[in-house]
């Protein structure tokens, strides 16, 4: 789930990641059978390492519009909790986009 503001409908925002290099990965995608569609996700969670996934080093706010946080947050894998990825702090990144939101 991503952030949003009523009055900033065209700048949704969420938590966006950064490999060890500071690149940022595209999406990663799911086979769910035998289909031709692959579902894809960006969640910042799904950049844990596990099935050949990319690894995530840090965390930082983005936005729709093209916006980048300038910070950076460490994410702990060790403190995520894989049942309830929404307990894991994420203020950082969400308090950087909402200074975004507040500058346009």
């Amino acid at each position: 789930m991503g952030w949003q503001r009523e009055e900033f409908e065209t700048h949704l925002g969420e938590v966006g990641v950064l490999l060890a290099d500071g690149s940022e990965p595209g999406p990663v995608y799911f086979d769910l059978g035998s289909g031709s569609h692959f579902h894809e996700s960006t969640d910042w969670w799904v950049y844990d390492g596990s099935l050949r996934r990319p690894t995530a080093t840090s965390m930082r706010g983005k936005c729709a519009c093209g916006w980048r946080g300038e910070r950076t947050y460490p994410i702990d894998w060790e403190q995520v909790d894989r049942r309830d990825r929404d307990a894991y702090d994420t203020a950082g990144p969400l308090k950087d986009w909402e200074a975004h939101l507040d500058d346009v």
